[in-house]
């Protein structure tokens, strides 16, 4: 069905084909449900949105899972909570695909200010002028292969990889074996859990500088799987973004590119991320 609808695809025939589909299925708001035609985002749900956002942490710090692996940088702008966790549970576990797509275009917008256009009903990603990533490769993390027809990771990074004009590679990383769902795991558990369960093609990534992207992070320890796996298999660098982190984290940044030994100046006492 992905494949199909071409959702997250750019290409001229992908975007005339959902350009169609919003005759039967027009574009509705991710958060409220409320049909949007050619409204780039929902009014009331903007605002609102405000209350889930994060705020800049003083000293940025990697999470626990991060500690052990070379991650250039990491960005999270939302908590997850209220708008933002409804919606992601409804991408992942009510079969909205098209949710995870509008959640991709909101990620790369907070986080990289990349202007979203609307093209026949159909949200397009616009690649800004200059965008600082450093990074040349976009890699979500794989699905959990427990039998959802979509990984909702994938259909982030397709949006994010058009606004920052780069690749997405969806075959570049792969789950080795099906693990014990992170969910039901505490913080050590989900450490211990994930050790060995990726591998990355090194003809896919060797002297690439990778962007990570998963939906959600709580301890790191998924992202720093993929990492280590990444570096392993020839990557240059991994950087990683996710779209929402419980709020027992205040420490991952909320912007991209600050390294996480950075020490905060005075510009840098906690604030509110700021709109593009």
């Amino acid at each position: 069905m992905i494949r199909d609808a071409g959702l997250g695809q750019y290409s001229r025939g992908a975007l005339l084909f959902r350009q169609a589909c919003q005759l039967i299925c027009p574009r509705r708001c991710p958060f409220c449900g409320r049909v949007l035609g050619f409204e780039p985002w929902c009014a009331d749900c903007e605002a609102r949105l405000k209350g889930d956002r994060r705020i800049r942490p003083a000293r940025p710090r990697p999470l626990d899972g991060l500690k052990t692996v070379s991650v250039s940088w990491a960005a999270v702008p939302y908590w997850y909570e209220g708008l933002v966790r409804r919606s992601l549970i409804c991408a992942k576990y009510e079969n909205q695909p098209w949710t995870a797509v509008q959640l991709g275009c909101l990620l790369v917008r907070e986080l990289f200010g990349v202007e979203i256009q609307i093209r026949g009903g159909v949200e397009v990603p616009r690649p800004g002028p200059r965008i600082p990533t450093e990074c040349d490769l976009v890699v979500p993390v794989p699905t959990s292969g427990r039998g959802r027809a979509y990984n909702v990771p994938s259909l982030l990074a397709l949006p994010v990889a058009q606004g920052l004009g780069i690749p997405a590679d969806l075959q570049a990383l792969r789950r080795r074996y099906v693990g014990q769902p992170q969910v039901a795991l505490d913080r050590a558990e989900r450490l211990v859990n994930v050790i060995g369960l990726f591998q990355a093609d090194a003809d896919r990534v060797a002297g690439r500088r990778v962007l990570l992207i998963d939906d959600v992070v709580t301890t790191g320890a998924t992202a720093a799987a993929c990492a280590q796996a990444l570096l392993a298999a020839g990557a240059e660098s991994v950087a990683f973004v996710a779209l929402a982190t419980p709020r027992s984290d205040t420490t991952i940044p909320v912007l991209p590119g600050i390294p996480f030994d950075q020490e905060a100046g005075p510009e840098d006492e906690e604030t509110e991320i700021q709109d593009f």
